[in-house]
C-alpha cells in the first residue's frame, strides 16, 4: 500500500468505524450527533470504498458495520420507553441480540469478496498453539495463558464488585443466567466477527501480523468508549482485551480462544449488571 492508503485505512478503522465523530459530539454536548453523524460517517467510507480497488474490502466491511450499529440505535431510541420497563437481563438481550443485523450485512460483504479463511481466522484453530511466554522455563502455550484470563475475566469484576453485591441482587442474577448467557452468547460471537476476523479477512492481506493487531485492537478498545465501563476507562479496558483477543486469533489461527473468552468476560459484566441493578 501506498503511505496514503495507508493513512485511509487508518483513520477509517480508528477515527470512523467506532463511532469517534458522534462520541465526541455527544461529550462536547451536541446530543443529536449519536443520531446525525453515523450517516455522514457511512456516506464518507463508501465514498472511499468506491474511490479505488485496494481498500474497497475493508471500507465495505466498516461501512456495513456502521450502518448495521447505527440502525441498532435508531430503534434503540424509539424502544427506549420500553425497554427501560422492562427487566435489566430483558433489554441486555434486546440490544445485544440486535447485532446479528451488522453481522448480516458484514458476511454479507464476505461472500461477495470470498476472503481466504487462513486470513479470516473463521475456523477453530489450535488451542494449544504455542503463545511464546515461558514461566520457571517451561513454554507456555494457550491451555495454560486462556485459562488464566478466564479467571482473571470471572474473579477481577466480582473482587472488584464484591462490597455492591447483596443476596437479592445474586438471586436475580441466578434467575436470569440463562437470559444473559444467550446475550453473551450472541454479542461475543457477533463483536468478534465485526471487530476481529470480518477486519482480518480483509485487511490481513494489505498488513503484516503485528499491524493488524494493533489496528484491530485500536479499533474494538475506541469502540468500547461508550460501553460498559465507558470513557477513557472503557477505551484502555477494551483495548487492552483487545489485545489478548487479537494475539489469540494470530497465534491460535482460529476462534477456539478469542470467542470464549469474550464470551465469558460478557457473561460476567451482563451478570453483574442484573445482580446490582435488579
Amino acid at each position: 500500500m501506498t503511505r496514503a492508503q495507508t493513512a485511509v485505512l487508518w483513520v477509517a478503522v480508528v477515527g470512523l468505524a467506532p463511532g469517534l465523530p458522534a462520541s465526541l459530539a455527544v461529550a462536547a454536548g451536541w446530543a443529536a450527533g449519536r443520531l446525525v453523524l453515523p450517516p455522514i460517517v457511512l456516506a464518507v467510507l463508501l465514498v472511499l470504498a468506491f474511490s479505488g480497488r485496494k481498500l474497497r474490502p475493508v471500507l465495505l466491511v466498516l461501512a456495513a458495520t456502521v450502518a448495521g450499529l447505527y440502525a441498532i440505535t435508531v430503534v434503540a431510541e424509539r424502544l427506549g420507553p420500553w425497554l427501560s420497563s422492562q427487566p435489566i437481563a430483558v433489554g441486555i438481550l434486546v440490544v445485544n441480540g440486535a447485532k446479528l443485523v451488522p453481522v448480516a450485512l458484514v458476511a454479507l460483504v464476505l461472500v461477495v469478496h470470498r476472503p481466504r479463511v487462513e486470513d479470516s481466522a473463521l475456523r477453530f484453530g489450535d488451542p494449544r498453539a504455542a503463545t511464546g511466554l515461558r514461566v520457571a522455563g517451561r513454554a507456555l502455550d494457550w491451555r495454560w495463558t486462556g485459562t488464566a484470563v478466564a479467571v482473571l475475566l470471572v474473579g477481577g469484576p466480582v473482587l472488584a464488585s464484591a462490597e455492591l453485591l447483596d443476596a437479592d441482587g445474586l438471586r436475580a442474577a441466578a434467575r436470569w443466567l440463562p437470559v444473559c448467557a444467550l446475550a453473551a452468547l450472541i454479542n461475543s460471537a457477533a463483536e468478534e466477527l465485526l471487530f476481529r476476523h470480518g477486519v482480518n479477512a480483509v485487511a490481513a492481506p494489505l498488513l503484516g501480523r503485528t499491524a493488524l493487531i494493533a489496528l484491530t485492537t485500536a479499533y474494538f478498545g475506541i469502540t468500547h468508549l461508550n460501553g460498559t465501563p465507558g470513557g477513557l476507562a472503557g477505551v484502555l479496558l477494551g483495548g487492552g482485551f483487545g489485545l489478548v483477543l487479537a494475539i489469540a486469533v494470530a497465534q491460535t489461527r482460529g476462534f477456539c480462544w478469542n470467542w470464549p473468552l469474550h464470551f465469558v468476560a460478557d457473561l460476567v459484566i451482563f451478570s453483574l449488571g442484573v445482580a446490582l441493578g435488579g
